[in-house]
């Protein structure tokens, strides 16, 4: 019987070859894209072992919906990929009123991780998070005033939803029972994410191009985390070189995410936004 995995994000890039990847390895694999189109291609490109279906992790129905049709169409989850994310975005709010990256990247995962935990429990799977090399940029917390456009830039932003995210899946770990497994992984700087406009203006784009990786390079960390037997959320696994190039290898998180009682604080305020807590 193939084991089930959950990838968001993976009509294209990272989330994608990681599917690819899994289906290759006898699992079956759900393609959770909040764009229909382009996910019944990816389905169509994977072809069979694979299910699109439809998740737009902005909107919390979106994601009640979806972890319904889970819970009712399969007996549990092996793996979840929490992949999707937006980067780089300009400044925009939800239905909810919640900043968009803030909503997609951190609120989105932490919601459907917690509404599938039953699954992975029942067949004793495991989260992985996706995270990225930006987290290191963020140096405090900044809860206060999250939604406004008077704090907003879109790089910090999107810094801050990386350290959130990271922060999220190593406090998971330690308030849920040892049946789901957690871990972290990012993929390095992918040329996938060259045409992204605020990155390439940040970093020149000569040097962007000669450190960069290729996807197949950046989902092994991804791999190596979802196959490790013993993991821990407490490091990422990143590639071995600086969490730029090379093989898989693992890194401490960014600082902050050692902090027990900012990780609490940060835990508490997502219940409290999103009214939902274990």
């Amino acid at each position: 019987m193939k084991k089930l995995a959950i990838v968001t994000g993976a009509n294209k890039g990272l989330g994608l070859s990681v599917a690819q990847q899994l289906i290759h390895d006898n699992y079956k694999v759900i393609l959770a894209c909040r764009d229909k189109t382009k996910g019944q291609q990816a389905e169509k490109f994977l072809g069979e072992n694979t299910k699109f279906m439809e998740l737009d992790l902005s909107d919390p129905k979106s994601i009640d919906n979806f972890s319904n049709e889970i819970s009712q169409s399969y007996s549990g989850v092996n793996v979840l990929y929490n992949n999707a994310g937006l980067i780089y975005q300009d400044f925009n709010l939800t239905e909810e009123g919640f900043e968009s990256m803030i909503a997609v990247n951190y609120f989105g995962a932490y919601r459907l991780t917690l509404k599938l935990l039953d699954n992975l429990r029942e067949n004793k799977g495991r989260m992985v998070q996706v995270s990225s090399l930006s987290m290191y940029l963020a140096r405090k917390l900044h809860l206060k005033n999250l939604h406004s456009k008077e704090s907003f830039s879109p790089s910090s932003r999107y810094n801050l939803t990386n350290l959130y995210r990271s922060m999220f899946a190593y406090e998971l770990e330690k308030r849920i029972d040892s049946e789901v497994s957690v871990a972290i992984a990012h993929p390095g700087i992918t040329k996938s994410r060259q045409s992204r406009p605020y990155e390439v203006k940040s970093i020149r784009k000569s040097a962007f191009t000669y450190i960069s990786t290729n996807i197949a390079t950046g989902t092994e960390p991804v791999l190596k985390a979802i196959q490790t037997k013993d993991i821990s959320a407490q490091k990422t696994f990143a590639p071995k070189y600086f969490g730029i190039y090379g093989k898989p290898g693992t890194m401490r998180l960014n600082r902050l995410a050692y902090n027990d009682d900012l990780r609490k604080k940060l835990w508490d305020h997502t219940a409290e936004e999103l009214n939902l807590d274990l």
